[in-house]
């Protein structure tokens, strides 16, 4: 017990020692360690920090004073109030009354005839005098006048003279010229040089140093006069009706067809520029500018800049917010005729856009899908884009989108009927199983696709109420449309200028998607109805995502359809905005009048 007594002693001791030796200073007038929360260090050496009476203290030269009732002027101490009660402050070393006198630059002068302030090292009374100053702090009084007015240290009068940014002043028909003063009324100062010709002079201008005259001479590049009737060239100038400037130097020409391509000419009528290089228009091509030159009709391609054999590659592009980027890849079999570009462009494969489609980065057999879903001819049944999985096999055939078993239904006008109650389509039976409206044109199969067929379609309504895909997390209105082309895909640019299922203001935003098929899609707005909410990137649509034309009345449409969804549910999306959302099944049909 005594040991572990002793360890714990020793150990205090160590941490006193160590504690103080982090507080203790060096006081260098007397190079002896102090504590500056109790003692003061002052060059004759270290005090106490308070008195016998606990008053607090503060160095002055070779002694200490009291902080609350006295003053320090350099080297002596006096009283901060004077016996009859008045306030006393310095002035260099030594104290005043600061009721009687002023001190300006540690110079005391009695506070008589309204002096009360300084401007510099002179008093001055405020009511007849004001003080101009400069940007160095140089200060010099003046007698307030009518219409006068401080520039820097000087005063004048705003009538008759005017203060420059350097802070001179001048009189008004006077200006200077590269420091020198000078007349405007007589000369005009060009960088520096100066002319015998009047300022206001709007006929003779500056041209750097140089004076021309406007109606005879004009300027190039702020240093170059030129013959009026001529034009700037880099390297000199032209006349127009007889010359062009290709290059910064002046080229003659015979035809107001001819243009510049680098160094030389070229006819419009017929030849093209590339970059440099002229070239024919009729039988060649230009792969963008400065890029390659290919001849038409041969198998030979353009991929951006560069050019390829068509018959052993394809072209393969890849859009993004910051541009197109294109990769030239080997034909994987000798019919291909183009790219499926996936996330990575360099692992991209061909295909034929005549018997498949790139979707969502897959290669899909055009004639083995049914809407999205890849189907089995012999087997199964798909009506109208709807798939139904062994349909054919179990004996059942489509009416409209809808598929029926024939041995119990009838279809009649696209409506199913019990064959207990309508046993062929020339009765007048009204009892119906589903009212299924008439089959609308689509693009190759239902899906993202069928928007470029719309145009056809008069009705919308009836395209929306035979649609499964209308209940959808995000309905967006989608403006100012650009389209490109590449292969049989789309790639499409434009603004989402509202969230048709929220009520929250949103802020207008890029957006960028590209579809399976070629559809010119920059003539109107659209109404994009999609699941995704990632904004950022190019959206790759697929048939799960639907496209129409944009109308109020389909706007409208829309908005109450979606009162018509169950499991509703409210989220944030990446988007940045909150929505309410309600899914329904594909079976329920709105009555809303369109």
């Amino acid at each position: 017990m005594k040991r572990i007594l002793m360890k714990t002693m020793f150990l205090v001791l160590v941490i006193t020692l160590v504690i103080g030796e982090v507080l203790a200073k060096r006081c260098q007038s007397s190079m002896k360690e102090y504590d500056p929360e109790s003692q003061l260090c002052c060059d004759f050496g270290v005090v106490p920090n308070f008195n016998g009476r606990g008053q607090k203290l503060d160095c002055c030269t070779d002694k200490t004073y009291i902080v609350d009732s006295e003053i320090c002027c350099e080297k002596d101490v006096f009283k901060t109030f004077t016996e009859d009660g008045k306030n006393q402050s310095c002035c260099g070393a030594t104290s005043y009354k600061k009721s009687e006198k002023v001190c300006c630059n540690n110079t005391l002068y009695d506070k008589i005839n309204g002096i009360n302030s300084c401007c510099g090292s002179s008093p001055i009374d405020p009511k007849t005098t004001t003080c101009c100053r400069d940007r160095n702090s140089n200060k010099r009084p003046h007698i307030i006048g009518t219409y006068m007015k401080c520039c820097g240290i000087e005063y004048y009068n705003k009538t008759t003279h005017y203060c420059r940014k350097n802070r001179i002043v001048l009189p008004f028909s006077t200006s200077l010229c590269s420091n020198h003063k000078y007349d405007i009324l007589k000369q005009k100062c060009c960088t520096g040089t100066l002319h015998n010709v009047s300022d206001s002079d709007e006929q003779y201008k500056c041209c750097g140093t140089k004076l021309y005259n406007t109606v005879e001479e004009k300027c190039c590049g702020g240093s170059l006069t030129i013959p009026h009737v001529a034009e700037c060239c880099e390297k000199g100038h032209y006349y127009p009706r007889s010359q062009t400037c290709c290059n910064g130097l002046p080229v003659n020409i015979t035809s107001s067809t001819e243009k510049c391509c680098g160094n030389g000419l070229y006819d419009s009528q017929y030849q093209e520029c590339c970059g440099s290089v002229i070239y024919n228009t009729s039988s060649h091509q230009c792969c963008q500018p400065g890029g390659d030159i290919i001849v038409k009709s041969t198998e030979y391609k353009c991929c951006g800049k560069i050019s390829y054999d068509s018959q052993e590659d394809v072209c393969c592009t890849k859009n993004k917010f910051s541009g197109e980027t294109f990769k030239i890849i080997t034909k994987s079999v000798e019919y291909h005729d183009t790219c499926c570009v996936l996330s990575d462009i360099e692992n991209s494969q061909s295909y034929s856009s005549i018997t498949h489609r790139c979707q969502l980065g897959s290669i899909i057999n055009k004639t083995a899908m049914c809407g999205s879903h890849p189907y089995n001819k012999t087997s199964d049944l798909c009506c109208g884009g709807v798939f139904d999985e062994m349909g054919l096999d179990e004996g059942r055939d489509c009416c409209g989108i809808k598929s029926y078993n024939m041995t119990t239904k009838i279809c009649c006008d696209n409506t199913i009927y019990l064959k207990t109650n309508k046993q062929s389509c020339h009765q007048n039976n009204t009892e119906f199983i589903h009212e299924i409206h008439h089959r609308l044109p689509r693009h190759i199969d239902y899906g993202i696709c069928s928007y470029c067929n719309l145009h056809s379609i008069k009705d919308i309504k009836l395209f929306l109420e035979s649609a499964t895909t209308l209940c959808k997390r995000f309905v967006l209105k989608i403006a100012k449309l650009t389209t490109s082309i590449a292969g049989n895909t789309t790639t499409v640019d434009g603004f989402i200028r509202k969230n048709l299922l929220s009520q929250e203001p949103f802020k207008k935003r890029k957006i960028q998607f590209q579809v399976p098929c070629t559809c010119q899609l920059n003539t109107r707005s659209i109404i994009l109805l999609t699941d995704i909410n990632d904004y950022s990137k190019l959206l790759r649509l697929g048939d799960s995502n639907l496209i129409i034309p944009w109308s109020k009345r389909a706007s409208n449409y829309l908005q109450k359809r979606a009162t018509q969804c169950v499991n509703k549910f409210a989220l944030d999306t990446g988007a940045g905005f909150k929505i309410s959302i309600e899914y329904t099944k594909p079976e329920l049909k709105g009555r809303d009048r369109f």
